[in-house]
């Protein structure tokens, strides 16, 4: 049921469900005639206002780059992974690949870098440490996150994948169910994109892990990074998905808060 609840509020926080509830709403109201007229006029500017602002690379810089902003010094972006304290394991949150299951084919989205630093972390390390295992889950894990590990040089039996998880919360459960009897709090490598990595950690330690956060996939910052442009201030469809993305954390931060994880 809870997964459902995150669901739904996820989706009416989003830039489109805004869209087509203000509109909606804005469009109802105006029909009526008289105040309630002039109120759904007033609804409609503020949604279109909404949208537009939300699907600006300008707003980018202040609601998405500042979820990365806690572990741009770490240097894990460039590959400086040697020094990280001894784990347990390797965890590698799903997201960012996919799968055509009937070509057997992978995809790869914008995340996709989580595979990369997973399997670099994994070679990195593994001489150091005997039995080391890649914890992975997904809907793409079969066809597309397992095959690209292997190919990056991760042997096939030191993946272990599911396919059950649906969010971040079910993932760090299952996973801790595996791992519990290495360890009475499994202390793990964390991979997942620097702008989830805060609410990820935080739902990976409230279910009893040790966590060391190993960042990866800086969209954030890499799109403000460069200087401001007069298009920065006009809607674009890489914007308001990355914008999307942010909106979400957020959300998810202030819900999870709210919960006391």
């Amino acid at each position: 049921m809870m997964y459902y609840i995150n669901k739904i509020i996820g989706w009416i926080f989003s830039p489109l469900a805004i869209m087509f509830l203000g509109l909606g709403l804005g469009c109802c109201l105006h029909r009526i005639g008289g105040f309630f007229a002039k109120l759904g006029s007033w609804i409609i500017g503020v949604t279109v206002v909404s949208v537009w602002i939300v699907s600006c690379g300008i707003t980018t810089r202040f609601i998405g780059s500042s979820l990365e902003r806690p572990y741009e010094r770490e240097g894990l972006m460039h590959g400086s992974i040697e020094c990280l304290p001894h784990a347990d394991a390797i965890v590698l949150l799903g997201g960012g690949v996919g799968a055509h299951k009937k070509c057997k084919a992978p995809e790869l989205f914008s995340s996709a870098d989580r595979v990369w630093q997973a399997a670099k972390l994994y070679n990195t390390k593994k001489d150091t440490m005997a039995g080391l295992k890649i914890f992975c889950t997904g809907g793409g894990s079969e066809y597309a996150t397992i095959p690209l590990l292997v190919d990056f040089g991760v042997p096939h039996d030191s993946i272990w994948f599911s396919e059950k998880p649906r969010n971040t919360e079910e993932e760090a459960t299952i996973i801790k169910s595996v791992l519990q009897d290495l360890n009475t709090t499994p202390r793990v490598w964390l991979v997942t994109s620097a702008w989830h990595m805060s609410r990820a950690k935080s739902l990976f330690e409230h279910a009893g892990f040790e966590v060391i956060p190993v960042p990866t996939d800086f969209e954030m910052s890499s799109a403000v990074e460069r200087d401001i442009e007069i298009g920065d201030f006009f809607p674009d469809a890489e914007s308001l998905q990355r914008n999307s993305y942010a909106i979400k954390e957020w959300v998810g931060r202030l819900g999870y808060w709210i919960l006391g994880k």
